[in-house]
């Protein structure tokens, strides 16, 4: 009897230290791969009966597309685009973070709740904007996700992230399907209750009448006050992280 107490003994201080390991290792994982066009381009071809296989993309000057023309018949943009949900549309943050178990990680948060337009007048985009759900912002657990929700982002208090087009994006002519191209957009982006005007690099293209974007943000917290958050489980977060997306526009 005494030899099985000792053995239960042991077995319980094991599922102990195992389970304050989990406590820590919650917050670590692999983090997915970035937000791209490539990855948009290839979810709709997936599910396309003629699949479009994405082209190299195409360098163009700050806020200006250049480069290949459309073959055959012009094609005509004009219209407003509204945000598809599926089809690989969210948004999220990156951010590195050292953790008292398992060293370097990199957290990811993704929320597809997102929606908003995108206004294209001949060449010209005029008009973009885009509301996030921060609030919804789900990562690899759903204890760093209530974490956030009160601390940090404070999802609670500033439910929404939004992005206004403060410029317009002149595109000098257009790539052709399935093609990428660079450009910038200079907005006023919101986080946290703070409102700054940023310029943030995007990748576009076109496919089978919707329009994808995706682009990524560099974002300093204490920029947008935010603090950073503080548990035992984490030893350090960076200063600054990504605020990432990956949206697909339909007329």
């Amino acid at each position: 009897m005494r030899r099985i107490a000792i053995i239960g003994g042991a077995l319980v201080g094991i599922a102990a230290i195992l389970a304050a390991v989990g406590l820590f290792w919650f917050f670590g994982g692999d983090a997915p791969e970035a937000a791209s066009v490539d990855a948009a381009l290839a979810q709709a071809a997936a599910s396309s009966p003629s699949p479009v296989t994405p082209a190299s993309p195409t360098v163009l000057a700050s806020g200006t597309a250049a480069a290949t023309a459309t073959p055959g018949a012009p094609v005509d943009l004009a219209g407003t685009y509204q945000v598809v949900k599926g089809d690989g549309t969210f948004a999220g943050y990156r951010i590195k973070e050292e953790l008292r178990t398992i060293g370097s990680n990199t957290a990811v948060g993704r929320s597809p709740d997102v929606t908003g337009s995108l206004t294209f007048e001949g060449k010209v985009i005029t008009a973009v904007e885009v509301t996030v759900s921060v609030a919804s912002l789900k990562s690899d657990d759903s204890r760093r996700d209530n974490f956030m929700q009160r601390n940090g982002l404070q999802t609670q208090q500033f439910p929404t992230t939004t992005f206004v087009l403060s410029q317009p994006i002149a595109i000098s002519s257009l790539p052709a399907e399935g093609e990428k191209a660079k450009f910038e957009a200079t907005g006023d982006f919101t986080l946290h209750g703070v409102t700054r005007r940023v310029t943030i690099p995007l990748e576009g293209a076109r496919q089978a009448g919707t329009v994808v974007v995706a682009g990524s943000l560099e974002v300093v917290l204490a920029d947008y006050k935010i603090q950073k958050p503080v548990a035992s489980t984490v030893l350090s977060i960076n200063d600054k992280g990504l605020m990432e997306f990956q949206i697909t526009f339909r007329k």
